[in-house]
């Protein structure tokens, strides 16, 4: 057991490794999984003396891999009864033990029986899913074929997106900026393009303005979409695309949302973009945060900026009048207060 063998545990979940065993340059062991976990850190030291781990060069202990996979255990399944050592129970679970977990080999045909390995050979020889006609069989066959042209089309469908943010981003434009977003609640009287918000993010700059990301659940479609917005100075047209990603693992799927507007004093918010369809959406419309993350493509005419060419002035910015609050693009005054940031929509309120 564990505490018979502390030396073989690992220093973090105190347990035997499963599978690899890593360790510091003194010998202290972790399992693959807690040494990925503590590698993740800034800087990444042993739990146990401190001393500094190397995520680009892990050191195995071959020695305590061998030594663990000769331990013996015991079966999981109460009622085997079989001997076995660390090294072959994986290997027994999956296709030797005779009272493992297991289902009919018709179950493609519509089976529904589970059972023990043991019982397996006496059910699929009574299995009347074996029997059937082939016009059932047919039928069954146009389902799964349909559910995997369903999946086909989803993966497709997230290919398309990760395609148009590659386009995006080789295309010809003046300036990209990414932006790292924390959404939060809105209240109940916020509402973008004549619908309720449900988050909203902080006011962050970009392309010489600042903007706020808003996501909206549409019961009636059952879709999460969400609306970008300029902020009122914003009087010349901006030709800008953007695209949406998730900043966090999720287990909602988050679509590639990508958009097009030309921004302006009339039109400030963008058309809404998918952002997530069906129970998906019904997961994030749950959601009190969520983190997301936002690429702008500045598409105006005009010669390429300073920043995004890697010439960065002496102020720090890629514009050496940036310091002065001049966008280098328009030659606008930047006004930064909050005031500029309130919606103009039904509710006429301010965001800060």
């Amino acid at each position: 057991t564990e505490e018979s063998m502390p030396h073989l545990c690992c220093s973090v979940c105190l347990g035997f490794p499963e599978a690899e065993v890593l360790q510091c340059c003194w010998g202290h062991i972790l399992c693959l999984q807690c040494h990925n976990r503590v590698c993740h850190e800034e800087k990444p030291t042993c739990p146990t003396c401190r001393e500094p781990l190397d995520p680009l060069k892990p050191i195995r202990n071959m020695l305590a891999e061998q030594s663990i996979a000769r331990l013996p255990v015991k079966c999981p399944n109460e009622q085997c009864s079989a001997r076995l050592t660390r090294g072959v129970l994986a290997k027994h679970l999956l296709s030797n033990c005779a009272f493992r977990d297991v289902v009919c080999k018709y179950a493609p045909l519509g089976c529904k029986w589970k059972g023990m390995a043991s019982s397996l050979v006496r059910h699929e020889d009574r299995c009347k899913k074996a029997e059937q006609p082939g016009w059932k069989l047919l039928k069954r066959v146009k389902k799964l074929q349909e559910s995997a042209a369903l999946e086909h089309e989803k993966a497709l469908d997230q290919a398309r997106g990760g395609l148009a943010v590659c386009e995006m981003l080789s295309s010809r434009c003046r300036n990209v900026e990414f932006t790292a977003l924390q959404m939060h609640k809105c209240s109940q009287h916020e509402h973008v393009l004549g619908k309720p918000a449900h988050l909203v993010s902080p006011s962050f700059h970009a392309l010489g303005y600042r903007w706020k990301l808003y996501t909206i659940f549409d019961s009636y479609s059952t879709t999460y979409l969400t609306v970008l917005q300029a902020p009122r100075d914003c009087r010349l047209p901006l030709a800008a695309d953007f695209f949406v990603l998730r900043g966090q693992p999720l287990e909602a799927s988050i679509r590639f949302a990508c958009g097009s507007h030309s921004f302006a004093l009339r039109h400030r918010q963008s058309e809404p973009v998918v952002l997530a369809e069906g129970p998906a959406a019904e997961l994030l419309s749950d959601m009190e945060s969520l983190h997301l993350r936002i690429g702008l493509v500045d598409k105006r005419a005009g010669r390429l900026d300073r920043g995004f060419m890697g010439q960065i002035g002496p102020g720090g910015y890629g514009d050496d009048d940036w310091e002065d609050g001049i966008d280098s693009h328009d030659g606008e005054v930047l006004d930064h207060s909050e005031a500029d940031f309130s919606d103009d929509s039904e509710s006429g309120s301010r965001y800060y």
